[in-house]
């Protein structure tokens, strides 16, 4: 690397003159940084990824076999192939670099909301799902977006859209519960009641950056 005294930085170039302001430059002896950083090998990356594709699907082979010939009256296979499909679909979004947490948070409501519907038709509905699991998540992911907006006051604006969404989402145990489809009240009231304190506060304690950020996600 090459010195500039004058300007007290260093840069990576053969010349004998600073860039900045024509002076002597100095060997400092350390060597050039690249100046970008080197690339990952693409070709390792999918390898790993077919040689977990192929793992998953020899699972669920094995375990469908197994099922079949052990215990053929409970199909306990499916909760394996629900729970990698599941993985599949929910970790490479949430090990994902850059992103906004909001919409990680909002990718895992749905997939596990999703998750939990599925493996309870599974097992014959038994309805614990929308009565206790969904109310969870929906409240979980609330608080979660919510905490998210207080840690991050200077750019609290772009977790708006996403709390608005689980906000929405919120109310489904209520529609549940009053089409009948669910049973447990508390399950219904909850969840719904913390989505309409968070959207009265999003009302109250918002300004004009909150209509500004729907209109760019939106593209309005």
């Amino acid at each position: 690397m090459k010195y500039c005294k004058a300007c007290r930085v260093q840069v990576c170039t053969p010349a004998f003159q600073c860039p900045l302001c024509g002076g002597a430059l100095a060997d400092d002896g350390t060597p050039c940084r690249p100046a970008y950083p080197p690339q990952h090998d693409a070709k390792g990356y999918h390898f790993v990824r077919r040689l977990l594709a192929f793992a998953s699907a020899l699972a669920c082979v094995v375990c469908a076999a197994a099922n079949l010939l052990l215990t053929p009256d409970v199909w306990w296979c499916l909760y394996v192939v629900t729970a990698l499909g599941y993985l599949w679909i929910s970790v490479p979004h949430m090990a994902r670099r850059g992103g906004n947490a909001g919409g990680k948070t909002l990718m895992q409501v749905l997939c596990l909301s999703a998750l939990a519907v599925l493996l309870d038709w599974e097992i014959g509905w038994r309805g614990w799902s929308v009565d206790f699991v969904l109310p969870v998540i929906c409240c979980g992911g609330i608080v979660t977006v919510l905490v998210l907006i207080l840690a991050n006051r200077t750019n609290w604006a772009g977790y708006v859209l996403y709390q608005v969404v689980l906000a929405v989402i919120g109310f489904v145990p209520a529609v549940l519960y009053a089409l009948g489809a669910a049973r447990f009240l508390p399950g219904a009231v909850v969840p719904g009641m913390l989505a309409a304190v968070s959207l009265l506060a999003l009302f109250l304690f918002g300004d004009r950056s909150i209509k500004s950020e729907f209109k760019r996600r939106l593209r309005f």
